[in-house]
């Protein structure tokens, strides 16, 4: 039978983040994915590490410790990671408000901008009706695929870790792990498993409360090969979005009036941003459905509800989409994570929802110094 010190379940972001702590901490490491590559949420979101959606606090380190855990693996596994900041724009007065107010309050490393300002930072923002825009230089972007299969690649290189891919753990029980191929024995086993509730510890989701939230993006490429985005660009509906801004008493007043003016923006979850990869296609999201079961057919109302309002704040020639896509996550309605331990040597850890790219190195960092 195999030993081995840490067991990890899942080859998506969590689980990845968890076996690179480990092995940095001196553990030997083996990780199952039960696909050939990770095909989950890892590889269907937009790519963003978003210290700006997080209040201060707790949270906020935890993505500045992810922030600066992805810069040094892009060196490390040797993929793309820009740090090109976000821009909220502003063309309503509710909007520019709750910018404001988050500048004023909340904003060490923001920059309240001006119209001009905004144009000189991001010249394809449409400026009809532009009021202003808030920059911060905290968030990074990688390309999300590319930057789960390097990691991967380079954890499965690294002496103190095997990487079993096409393997699916069928049973865990006090640290033994049955799979489809051999059996193992580890010290400490980490489940991250994202939105498969029903493979290993059934009862223990059951009763979690958590949910899956399915989402809607889009990959286009701009005519027009100059073409520059700059920084990552968010509509106001992102105002809604993150914890961050519900910190600002001013939202109210702007929530009210989307929620009046246009509910279909409630009822589908949509928020709109945009960023650039570096073969300069812009990622265009995105929806949230929230559910344990989905259709899993698109709805091309939702897509073009996104791709109309991105044209609100985006001016481009015309752009060829390439892509269109879903992700399913798992997210914890009542917390920033899902963490049980069913056993004394076995751990669950998901339930980041849209905050795994962002949270799931610091977080693994958190828990790696407990052991």
């Amino acid at each position: 039978m195999n030993k081995i010190d840490i067991a990890i379940v899942g080859g998506g972001i969590i689980g990845l983040a968890h076996a690179v702590a480990a092995v940095e901490k001196g553990y030997s490491v083996q990780l199952f994915e039960q696909e050939e590559m990770a095909v989950g949420a890892s590889v269907r979101n937009f790519g963003l590490v978003w210290p700006i959606g997080q209040p201060e606090g707790n949270l906020y380190d935890r993505t500045m410790k992810s922030r600066e855990k992805w810069l040094d693996m892009s060196k490390k596994a040797n993929f793309w990671a820009l740090e090109n900041g976000s821009l909220h724009l502003a063309y309503q007065e509710d909007e520019y408000a709750v910018l404001s107010e988050y500048h004023t309050k909340f904003g060490n490393r923001t920059q309240l901008l001006s119209a001009t300002e905004v144009l000189q930072i991001s010249p394809n923002v449409n400026p009809t009706n532009l009021k202003g825009g808030l920059f911060s230089d905290t968030e990074v972007n990688v390309n999300p695929k590319r930057a789960i299969h390097s990691i991967c690649n380079w954890l499965s290189l690294h002496p103190k870790c095997t990487v079993n891919l096409g393997e699916k753990v069928l049973s865990v029980d006090d640290g033994l792990l049955i799979t489809s191929k051999a059996s193992y024995k580890a010290e400490q086993v980490f489940i991250c498993g994202g939105s498969d509730f029903q493979s290993l510890y059934p009862e223990v989701f059951n009763t979690s409360g958590l949910v899956k939230s399915k989402l809607q993006m889009m990959r286009s490429k701009s005519r027009d090969e100059q073409f520059i985005l700059g920084p990552t660009l968010c509509g106001g509906l992102t105002l809604r979005h993150y914890a961050s801004f519900a910190q600002c008493d001013s939202l109210e007043v702007y929530r009210n009036r989307i929620t009046k003016e246009s509910p279909e923006f409630d009822t589908w979850g949509i928020h709109v941003m945009v960023s650039q990869n570096e073969y300069n296609e812009l990622i265009i999201g995105d929806s949230h459905e929230y559910a344990l079961s989905f259709d899993p057919f698109d709805k091309a109302e939702i897509n073009d509800y996104i791709m109309n309002y991105m044209h609100t704040f985006l001016q481009s020639k015309k752009i060829d989409l390439l892509e269109t896509w879903h992700g399913v996550y798992a997210k914890n309605p009542k917390g920033t994570e899902f963490v049980a331990q069913p056993e004394e040597k076995v751990k669950i850890i998901t339930g980041f929802g849209g905050a795994g790219m962002t949270f799931s190195f610091g977080y693994a960092i958190e828990e790696l110094a407990k052991l």
